[in-house]
């Protein structure tokens, strides 16, 4: 299999766990490994390896240790910091830094499961491990931009910008 995305969701949106210990160890000694890149945000890096990953040094650190046990290449992403930045790190090669910005709404939701989406379809499309990584931050980061409320709490991101930017496009 090619182009194994890993997002390894730890916790819903709403807090509460979604993989007891067990199911944690398991994914540390047997799925980390099968996975040609894996995206976790920075409270699942932490989760994973036991050490805090708050900074973006801390996320090199965590980086670092997700190879040790058996990541090819890892995406941690650092949307929560205070500049946002995306560490992609390819085993044996010095880690990117992908820069973001803060983007205001309360539409933030499937940011995560949408960003390993991206890079698997831009892997899958034949682009390289870092311009997949650009690629799939730029769409979420448009996605996120043009969100638009729907119902109460945690909206979802817009997956559909693009059709809706054709659109105006025509009228």
């Amino acid at each position: 299999m090619a182009n194994v995305v890993l997002d390894p969701v730890l916790k819903s949106s709403s807090g509460a766990m979604l993989l007891d210990n067990a199911g944690i160890r398991f994914l540390r000694e047997r799925l980390l490994s099968l996975a040609d890149v894996i995206t976790p945000n920075l409270q699942e890096a932490e989760q994973l390896t036991g050490v805090p990953v708050r900074t973006l040094s801390e996320m090199r650190v965590a980086a670092h240790k997700l190879h040790r046990l058996g990541a090819r290449n890892v995406v941690i992403t650092g949307g929560n910091l205070d500049q946002p930045t995306d560490l992609l790190s390819v085993d044996g090669e010095e880690p990117q830094e992908f820069l973001g910005e803060h983007i205001t709404t309360d539409s933030t939701h499937g940011t995560g499961c949408a960003f390993a989406s991206a890079i698997a379809c831009n892997l899958a499309l034949g682009q390289p491990m870092a311009g997949s990584v650009r690629s799939a931050k730029e769409y979420v980061s448009q996605a996120l931009r043009q969100a638009y409320r729907v119902g109460k709490g945690k909206g979802p991101i817009n997956h559909l910008f693009r059709l809706d930017y054709q659109k105006r496009l025509r009228r």
